[in-house]
């Protein structure tokens, strides 16, 4: 006997561990989250690009879209244009996208909309390098006495390549410095100091980059801003070229980089680019439906709501009837609560989702009592056990149907529910009732339907309670942790809640 419960304690332990793993994988590794109110942001970013197509010449139009390795994980991109082919090709750490017609005419429209979510996309480590080393410019004259001049300051302030790089931003931008006025030519725009920068480092043999940044807010119009990176090895150093502050925004998204503009064409005049964007609050689990999909992953994470919608309702019932018969175990065997049956009180309390608690009882109560007096009425007659059931059934849908016409007729909707409850389960308990009447009298029966009806009602408030009908519909592995619970309590034999106040009086 000891080693049938050590067996059972063993694999308790093995369906409680693997359920639990099942749901921790769900939740950290693939991000599901554990409650259906949860929202979560999207952002949708809208580039508008209107203009006029020279006469007789083909129209193409060059646009630099954000590269996969973005922090950000896309959930859609989407070209919209009239009778205009589209490629989207690599070249070098950029996207592009390239829009073609061979004739057009009038004022023309192109839209490309970007949808991303700020959950943080783990293939950005691995997918992005970069140099970390550059060869360095060949200079001469008067600038290379001003870069030299620079370069010295620079490198006795600095200690690794991220002072180096922010002191030589102080420098560019210090305007009472001689020698960096004279690499601007007295051109202080952003794009020119950038352009100083990158050389200035470059003659260190420091490679940086031109990076163009969006900044994710609700904006109307918003203009491409320019930052400056290099890779040191490991990862990617971000700098803002105006006042030398490290590190990306978070808030922020590359789109492009390199000295080129975002949009370049041929055959077109009067272009005008609109970028805007704006913010969604959309349900966490419908996005991470949506990355599933986008991202080809594994349907296991997702198992249930890979259904048909109308199969993943009927799992939202089945899948909540283990927490029902948990109930139930624990009222018959820890409280020690009478009922009708083992099961019968969860098929009851299934059917109290339809009518609701109050109108359940009801049903069941008027249709038990009829049941009785037909049943009592039946053993008169020596009917022998199948025919007796037989005989009930029928009542029991002819009442059924009764309570639906005389509800209706009265606009009582509920009662057109009751066609849900389930009449064998009816019909079984209205002879159980019986016989326990006739054995251990009116008193015990009357303690066995409250019994059930009780447990029903508390399997209903289970089953139903919306938060843990997510939680079990999304993470079906907790069912093998109420399965270990279950057999844990298999070989439970010590005193129930309700025998401690039988047996008190022997006690005393």
């Amino acid at each position: 006997m000891k080693g049938v419960k050590l067996h059972v304690k063993v694999i308790a332990l093995l369906l409680a561990v693997f359920g639990a793993a099942s749901v921790a994988w769900q939740i950290f590794a693939q991000n599901i989250p554990v409650s259906a109110e949860i929202t979560e942001p999207v952002w949708v970013i809208d580039t508008r690009i209107s203009f006029s197509p020279r006469e007789n010449m083909p129209v193409k139009i060059k646009q630099y879209l954000p590269p996969s390795w973005s922090r950000f994980i896309t959930l859609d991109e989407s070209f919209i244009a009239r009778n205009y082919g589209v490629n989207v090709d690599t070249q070098g750490n950029n996207r592009v996208a390239l829009w073609s017609a061979r004739r057009t005419s009038g004022n023309q429209e192109l839209f490309y909309r970007l949808m991303l979510t700020q959950r943080s996309n783990t293939r950005l480590s691995s997918e992005e390098p970069g140099p970390v080393f550059r060869d360095s410019p060949q200079l001469s004259g008067v600038e290379a006495v001003a870069v030299d001049a620079l370069l010295k300051p620079i490198r006795e302030h600095s200690a690794d390549i991220e002072t180096f790089i922010r002191e030589a931003i102080k420098l560019i931008n210090d305007n009472s410095n001689d020698n960096a006025r004279l690499l601007l030519g007295n051109n202080y725009s952003e794009q020119s100091r950038a352009a100083v920068l990158e050389r200035l480092l470059s003659s260190a043999h420091i490679p940086v980059e031109q990076v163009h940044t969006l900044r994710l807010s609700d904006t109307a119009q918003q203009t491409p801003e320019l930052w400056m990176r290099s890779y040191n090895g490991q990862r990617w150093l971000y700098f803002n070229p105006q006042t030398g502050a490290q590190g990306l925004p978070e808030d922020r998204i590359v789109w492009w980089t390199g000295n080129d503009p975002m949009i370049q064409v041929d055959g077109v005049r009067n272009l005008k680019v609109q970028i805007s964007s704006r913010q969604r609050i959309v349900n966490s689990i419908e996005l991470t439906q949506s990355l599933s999909e986008s991202r080809g992953m594994s349907g296991w994470s997702m198992a249930m709501y890979s259904l048909p919608l109308q199969t993943q309702q009927t799992f939202n019932f089945v899948l909540m009837i283990p927490v029902g018969v948990l109930l139930i175990l624990l009222l018959r065997n820890i409280v020690g609560l009478q009922t009708l049956g083992t099961f019968t009180p969860v098929l009851i309390g299934l059917a109290f989702h339809e009518t609701g608690v109050i109108w359940g009882v009801l049903f069941f109560t008027v249709i038990s009592c009829l049941g009785l007096a037909l049943r009592s009425y039946l053993e008169h007659l020596h009917l022998q056990l199948l025919s007796r059931l037989s005989t009930v059934l029928t009542f029991v849908v002819i009442m059924m149907a009764l309570i639906s016409v005389l509800g209706h007729q009265l606009g009582m909707k509920h009662s057109l529910s009751i066609g849900l409850f389930p009449m064998v389960i009816l019909t079984m308990s209205i002879e159980r009732l019986s016989i326990a009447w006739e054995e251990r009298g009116g008193l015990h029966s009357m303690k066995l339907g409250l019994g059930t009806l009780v447990a029903a009602t508390l399997a209903h408030l289970m089953m139903s309670y919306s938060p843990w009908v997510y939680f079990i519909f999304t993470f079906p592995g907790t069912l093998l942790v109420l399965m270990a619970i279950m057999l844990a309590l298999g070989h439970y034999r010590g005193y129930r809640l309700t025998e401690l106040f039988r047996f008190k009086a022997m006690a005393n």
